[in-house]
Formats: structure tokens, C-alpha cells, sequence
């Protein structure tokens, strides 16, 4: 019997297709992580283009504040305006840029706004010495913000490929006037590779100079008042 089964085995060792068979069983779950990683890999892309869209739009939409009008008066004239339903629009308009989101977060049973977050800033460059032409160095200073750029933050300026940091702007935008700042930052989690991958945050920021007015000020009370320092406009 033994002797039988020692037979069986010798053939199939020396048939081709028993080495290929062996071979393929050997690798098929190599094959199978690779091509699931391949999935995540191409997730991963899509979704840190799908972020910088986010913030592209949403600085674009806060660039196209008009001048404000009666009874919105901005402390410098000429300033424009936004008010909490103007952010909260903003906010909410990153679901349109993004909609798988809203997927991601009903199969995770969170909200939406806990896989992706939006903060809005509006950063005043002052100039110095004051009256200066030429040669100016330019600090920035937080006019208000709903998120890490908090009020009084020393902002230092980095080059421009520099990773996210709240404390920190890139040298181009620097210079005479102020800028709009808008920075997104989403939580990915791989669909098939969750037992080897971590989450990974991915952040993104986008940067505009308002397109129809000096600086933009804030009403919006609730979701970004203004910064200690700079007037309030009052209605």
C-alpha cells in the first residue's frame, strides 16, 4: 500500500502540470494580496485627488466674495463679508466635490463630516516697516478661522512642497494684501487591506487671494468670529 502511494507520488512529481499546479498554489495568495494592495493603491489616488478638489473649490467659492452692503459693514471699506450660513454652505459643498463620502461614512457608521473636515481661514498680511513700497517684510495674522490657524498663531512662512502645518504658509503667497486659505483633510482606510494597513490621514490645502475685495471679514458668529484685534463689523 505504502509502496502504491510512494508511486502515485513519484508520477505526479515528475509530471509538468504538477509542477504548475504546485507553482500556481505556491503563489496564488501572493497574487491575491498584490491585486487586492493594487485596489486600495488605486483608492488611495482617487481620493487625494478628489481632496485637493475639495479645497480648490471651496477657496474658489470664498475668493468670490462680493463688497460688502448695508447692513453688513466691514470695518475697512471696501472689505467683504461672510457670515455662518456662508460657511456652513462652503462646508456642505464638500459632499458635491466628493460624494463617495457620504458611501464611506453609512458603511462606517459615522457622520460624514468625522472622515472629512474642512477649515477655512482668512490671513491679513501686514506690512513692515509700516508704509513701506519696497523691501516690506509681510507677518500674517489670522482674521478669523474655524480651524487649526487659530487666532494669534505665529505663522512662519516654509517652501512650498513643505507637509501640512497649521504654523506655517508657503513663501509664494506671501506679499501685499491678504489670502484665503483652505485646508482638507480626510481619513482613508483600505477596504480590503484594513488587517495590514493602518488609516492614513491625507491632507491638502489650497490657497486664493480674494478676487473682489481687500480682505474678508467675518459675521459668522457661530462657526469663525473674528479675531481679537480685528473689529467686528456690526450690522
Amino acid at each position: 500500500m505504502r509502496s502504491e502511494l510512494r508511486l502515485r507520488l513519484t508520477s505526479f512529481a515528475r509530471r509538468e502540470d504538477a509542477v504548475g499546479a504546485t507553482e500556481f498554489a505556491m503563489i496564488s495568495p501572493i497574487l491575491v494580496l498584490l491585486l487586492l494592495m493594487g485596489f486600495d493603491t488605486g483608492r488611495y489616488v482617487l481620493a487625494t485627488q478628489r481632496i485637493q478638489e475639495v479645497a480648490d473649490s471651496v477657496v474658489e467659492m470664498l475668493s468670490q466674495t462680493a463688497p460688502a452692503q448695508s447692513p453688513l459693514v466691514p470695518i475697512n471699506k471696501g472689505d467683504g463679508v461672510v457670515q455662518d450660513d456662508d460657511l456652513r454652505f462652503y462646508y456642505d459643498s464638500a459632499m458635491a466635490t466628493y460624494p463617495d463620502v457620504l458611501s464611506v461614512a453609512n458603511s462606517e457608521g459615522v457622520n460624514w463630516w468625522q472622515l472629512l473636515n474642512v477649515q477655512m481661514s482668512s490671513i491679513l498680511f501686514v506690512a513692515s516697516p509700516a508704509g513701506c513700497t519696497t523691501s516690506c517684510t509681510y507677518t500674517p495674522k489670522v482674521v478669523w478661522t474655524n480651524g487649526a490657524r487659530t487666532c494669534g498663531l505665529a505663522i512662519n512662512a516654509s517652501p512650498d512642497i513643505s507637509a501640512y502645518n497649521p504654523a506655517t504658509l508657503p513663501t509664494d503667497v506671501y506679499g501685499q494684501g491678504s489670502v484665503l486659505v483652505v485646508d482638507v483633510s480626510y481619513t482613508f482606510k483600505p477596504t480590503f487591506g484594513a488587517a495590514y494597513m493602518p488609516s492614513i490621514s491625507i491632507e491638502r490645502s489650497a490657497y486664493m487671494a480674494p478676487r473682489n475685495v481687500p480682505v474678508v471679514e467675518s459675521q459668522a458668529a457661530t462657526v469663525a468670529p473674528e479675531c481679537a484685534g480685528v473689529p467686528t463689523p456690526t450690522p
